[in-house]
């Protein structure tokens, strides 16, 4: 049995040699990789969260750092005392900014999600920030039309826009499990910059931010997580998203997970022909971004959430049109659609069959049974 003076000259040997392991955290924060170097093992998050607000101006509270775990809690246990010594290793291997190190560095990367300060509450409408167009479709078709979407989806700007669209997972797809796109605003909740500033600055109640989440928000995306992989497809800037996500507390909801967002200059420009033979330029989700990343989903097993038909110009039959939501209606309150949405969404999934062979626009009349979620008619 070893000697309790000896022993203790032991552990006290091996904290200090665990201390003095050098460790690295490099984090992803929208396009930007921020890396963290002269960190010991014995540093805590909260010494990490000071360091990115240094780096970007994002202020600790509104920090959310995507990917860190844990060894024995995972992501729950992570908190602002929480040392680096504790963190799970995921990544083995120095990247680039670190490949340089020969002192053994334990390397952690991770998904920073905030805005700083300067940005927070800077209105969507005062930016435009979105991709040159991209368009050589001057041609006399109709939005949706075989001829038109046939021309589209094989065009070769498609193709190099797709190419050169990067898409950040912060979760994993699973195995077997079929897509849902979904929108934010005026789709599952209606934003107000003024009354998340006014929260802010405690000059209304806590928890404003959840009254701008359509009824049942939370509920519908716990429902369908359970049948789908969900991602965020919003007609917005990314720092505007970001905000929206974190305030609202979705990004790190322990009931529902996305696999990834993705904002406005993931969106595709394309010249459409009106009911009244007037041509105009409009942006379009196209759904083909990611079934080329990701090829386990296409039309077959993806459905696309969205209150304006005119983001499904590329892939028509993937597309459910949701009513658009807006809380300053007096019915706002009553709103129940996503209940609704959520029953069809559920047994659509369950069904097993090939979204090809359905037709979404019909999905109130199945819910109240008055058709076959199969009927094509």
């Amino acid at each position: 049995m070893m000697d309790s003076s000896v022993s203790d000259v032991y552990h006290e040997t091996a904290r200090s040699s665990v201390a003095a392991t050098p460790c690295v955290l490099v984090a992803k924060w929208g396009k930007t990789k921020i890396v963290l170097e002269d960190l010991s093992v014995q540093d805590t998050i909260a010494t990490v969260k000071d360091r990115l607000t240094k780096e970007t101006g994002v202020l600790q509270k509104r920090q959310k750092l995507i990917g860190l775990a844990t060894v024995k809690g995972g992501p729950k246990a992570l908190n602002d005392d929480t040392i680096l010594a504790d963190l799970k290793v995921k990544v083995s291997k120095k990247n680039a900014a670190t490949s340089e190190n020969d002192n053994n560095s334990i390397v952690h990367e991770f998904i920073l999600m905030g805005t700083a300060e300067a940005d927070i509450f800077v209105d969507p409408s005062d930016k435009d920030d979105l991709p040159d167009v991209v368009d050589d479709f001057d041609l006399d078709f109709n939005a949706g039309s075989s001829e038109w979407l046939n021309h589209v989806a094989n065009g070769e700007n498609l193709k190099k826009f797709t190419e050169h669209t990067q898409v950040h997972l912060i979760n994993p797809p699973r195995e077997g499990k079929p897509l849902m796109v979904l929108d934010l605003d005026h789709t599952l909740l209606d934003f107000s910059r003024k009354a998340l500033e006014m929260d802010s600055t405690h000059q209304v109640g806590e928890g404003s931010a959840a009254l701008m989440k359509r009824p049942y928000m939370d509920e519908f995306l716990m429902e369908a997580y359970k049948h789908y992989d969900l991602v965020v497809w919003s007609q917005t800037s990314w720092r505007w998203l970001e905000t929206k996500l974190i305030e609202l507390g979705m990004i790190t909801h322990p009931a529902y997970k996305f696999c990834f967002v993705l904002d406005k200059t993931s969106m595709f420009t394309v010249k459409s022909t009106k009911r009244d033979g007037k041509s105009y330029v409009h942006h379009v989700k196209p759904l083909q971004l990611i079934w080329t990343k990701f090829p386990q989903w296409g039309s077959h097993n993806t459905v696309h959430l969205d209150d304006l038909s005119r983001n499904f110009a590329l892939n028509v039959t993937s597309g459910l049109r949701v009513t658009p939501y807006h809380r300053k209606k007096s019915s706002s309150r009553r709103d129940s659609e996503l209940l609704g949405l959520a029953k069809y969404l559920q047994q659509l999934a369950e069904s097993k069959l090939n979204f090809d062979d359905v037709r979404f626009e019909f999905w109130q009349d199945v819910v109240a049974g008055k058709r076959s979620l199969s009927d094509k008619n």
